[in-house]
């Protein structure tokens, strides 16, 4: 594509569009279901509070934000590295390869991800 999309762009035109579309999906929610108002109509509507977690994050967790953050830093940073990494293609196998070789996700798991975009990646890259 010329000429190239930097971030700042696709941020300009992105961050706009978005809060667009929230701002629209949520009148539409609002208009749908009416959260004033009961089921039966009568009482007032009352929102009960979440109460926040007190567990601490498992070593499992935390590998998995790691792992994500990595990812996106090299996602953001991938022109500049392309030389040694490759393609996108190539950092989207990280998760992949860390989470079912960490036993994050099991091969029982596997059915529910779509990897016919990593097999894509994986032959490109061969």
């Amino acid at each position: 594509m010329e000429p190239q999309l930097d971030w700042g762009r696709w941020f300009l035109v992105a961050l706009p569009v978005s809060g667009v579309s929230i701002v629209l999906i949520w009148l539409l929610l609002l208009v749908s279901y009416r959260p004033s108002r009961l089921p039966m109509g009568n009482g007032n509507l009352e929102i009960k509070s979440i109460r926040p977690t007190r567990e601490r994050f498992t070593a499992k967790q935390w590998w998995v934000t790691f792992v994500c953050v990595v990812t996106i830093t090299l996602w953001v940073v991938e022109h500049g590295i392309e030389k040694w990494i490759g393609d996108m293609g190539v950092i989207a196998i990280i998760p992949i390869v860390a989470f079912f070789g960490t036993g994050v996700l099991k091969k029982v798991k596997r059915h529910l991800l779509r990897l016919s975009f990593a097999r894509t990646n994986i032959i490109t890259c061969l």
